[in-house]
């Protein structure tokens, strides 16, 4: 009911929410580099630079949403992923989100750790 309107329909912009917790289970499950160790351990961050939304059904009260996280492009320095949300068989929407690789300390881009990189290529 939180991510709802009264009518029972998800809110558009709770929509952001979820797929920013996808990338952020994706970061900790998948790559095995979770945020807290990422920004307490490591001083790190991902900024978002440029996110692109497309939404294509509404999703009502009581629909079990998957969503899927991929890598469209990585480089160095930033990551493209794309994050979609599917109710059955039908896209409900999905987001492209350009994150960059940032020193908290310095407030920049840098390069992502060698072993962190390694797993990032293999969701290519």
């Amino acid at each position: 009911m939180q991510h709802c309107d009264p009518g029972g329909v998800v809110f558009t912009p709770q929509y952001f929410n979820l797929f920013v917790e996808s990338i952020e289970d994706w970061f900790r499950e998948g790559i095995g580099f979770g945020f807290s160790r990422m920004v307490s351990e490591s001083k790190q961050g991902i900024p978002a630079m440029k996110i692109v939304a497309r939404f294509y059904k509404p999703s009502i009260l009581g629909e079990m949403l998957e969503f899927k996280v991929r890598v469209k492009r990585l480089r160095r320095q930033n990551i493209l992923i794309n994050v979609e949300a599917i109710c059955g068989e039908e896209r409900r929407c999905s987001a492209d989100f350009l994150h960059g690789f940032a020193s908290l300390s310095s407030l920049s881009l840098t390069d992502w750790p060698e072993e962190v990189y390694k797993k990032l290529e293999e969701y290519l």
